[in-house]
């Protein structure tokens, strides 16, 4: 296996935690996206001020879309959660009027 196969491995598996390490952290991945941009800017004296501004631009757009995939996912799941406990109820229901028709039959009252 190669060192690119191998680090597309690593990579994906750890995709979903750095997925919700960076939801849970909006913020602050946010301000390090600034922080370090601007390091950078005042580290090479303006020179790539467009260049960092742009990749800042891009790294705040993924950070906004991971956000808001896992946002649809939890709501999503919540969803389903629902529909989940609503048919859940609803087969008790018909468990125990079954339950009751059977009982009818065997000790009619």
């Amino acid at each position: 296996m190669s060192f690119i196969d191998k680090a597309k491995e690593a990579i994906s598996e750890n995709l979903d935690k750095a997925k919700e390490v960076i939801s849970e952290n909006v913020d602050k991945v946010e301000g390090a996206i600034d922080k370090a941009g601007d390091f950078i800017d005042e580290k090479t004296s303006g020179k790539f001020s467009e260049t960092i501004d742009k990749v800042q631009g891009a790294a705040h757009s993924a950070v906004d879309k991971v956000a808001d995939a896992s946002a649809s996912a939890k709501g999503a799941a919540a969803d389903v959660a629902d529909q989940a406990k609503d048919v859940a109820a609803d087969v008790a229901d018909q468990a125990k009027d079954v339950a009751a028709d059977v009982a009818d039959k065997v000790d009619p009252a």
